[in-house]
């Protein structure tokens, strides 16, 4: 899969050796797939073939210690309503065990790349690039925020903002196992730029030497019911999307209504939609 740029770096002829924390998830296991074919990659995660729990801080440690050149956060609760009615298990698996792996880095001298969320943004503007201000609403985004806050004390890290992914994952097919369902509901009253996943690899590979913030996202900016009624069709799957906004359910916690990222960064961008239901044309439904 493509992504639209006209951007080059010296890192993206150089094999690397990455650690990929939290590499049984959606995300993570997308990225150790992609990356492994170019890089020297070592996936770990609570339930993987490497198994770490982030929230011991002498097991990161002695992860990070077998040095690496990138290690690549994906890690942690990212259910929103899971976050908001549970904050203090938020806090334990998004912001504490921040600490000991900064730590690790910094004596070892890895980069962290730590995946973010458009949810440190309150939904309120047309866009968001990297200079605009965090105002949180729930309590994942304000977890995401500080865990974001503590990567940034140090110069030489990168937190990179990611939208809603969607697509195909090796490790947890969570997008795509919804269509099982006979109904599925979806906001039209929820906007972003989705990003297909399998993009997400070759745009980070190209944005580790930068440090600081970074937007990505997918050139398209659609609702959730838009990105659902399409994804379905596309596969020829039988649920029936049901649209619904906030006047039709009882919100699970505060969600920004309108999310889309732009960068002023780099020109990386995901495809648009159909480019990527195109990379799923191989993907058909088998109802399973």
């Amino acid at each position: 899969m493509s992504v639209r740029s006209g951007y080059d770096h010296r890192m993206r002829t150089h094999c690397f050796r990455l650690l990929i924390l939290g590499a049984s998830g959606f995300v993570g296991s997308a990225l150790q797939a992609r990356l492994g074919a170019r890089h020297e990659v070592v996936g770990a995660s609570r339930s993987g073939r490497v198994r770490v729990d982030l929230g011991d801080g002498a097991a990161v440690r002695g992860l990070v210690r077998q040095r690496f050149d990138v290690v690549i956060h994906t890690a942690g609760v990212v259910d929103l309503a899971a976050a908001q009615r549970d904050p203090e298990l938020a806090y334990a698996a998004n912001v504490e065990p921040m600490a000991a792996l900064l730590d690790a880095v910094e004596e070892t001298g890895a980069k962290l790349v730590y995946l973010s969320t458009d949810n440190v943004f309150d939904g309120t503007r047309e866009f968001y690039d990297e200079t605009a201000t965090r105002a949180p609403i729930n309590v994942y985004g304000r977890t995401k925020a500080a865990a974001e806050d503590l990567v940034l004390a140090h110069d030489r890290h990168l937190v990179v903002r990611l939208p809603l992914v969607y697509g195909r994952s090796p490790g947890s097919d969570k997008f795509l196992a919804r269509f099982a369902a006979p109904e599925i509901e979806a906001r039209t009253d929820i906007v972003c730029n989705p990003l297909y996943l399998p993009s997400l690899a070759v745009m980070l590979e190209q944005l580790f030497d930068l440090s600081g913030v970074a937007h990505v996202g997918g050139a398209q900016t659609l609702s959730r019911f838009e990105l659902t009624t399409r994804v379905r069709d596309r596969l020829g799957a039988p649920a029936q999307i049901i649209p619904t906004d906030a006047s039709t359910r009882v919100e699970d916690c505060p969600r920004p209504r309108r999310l889309v990222l732009r960068s002023v960064r780099h020109p990386l961008t995901g495809p648009d939609v159909d480019s990527a239901l195109d990379d799923l044309t191989g993907v058909r439904w088998t109802g399973r």
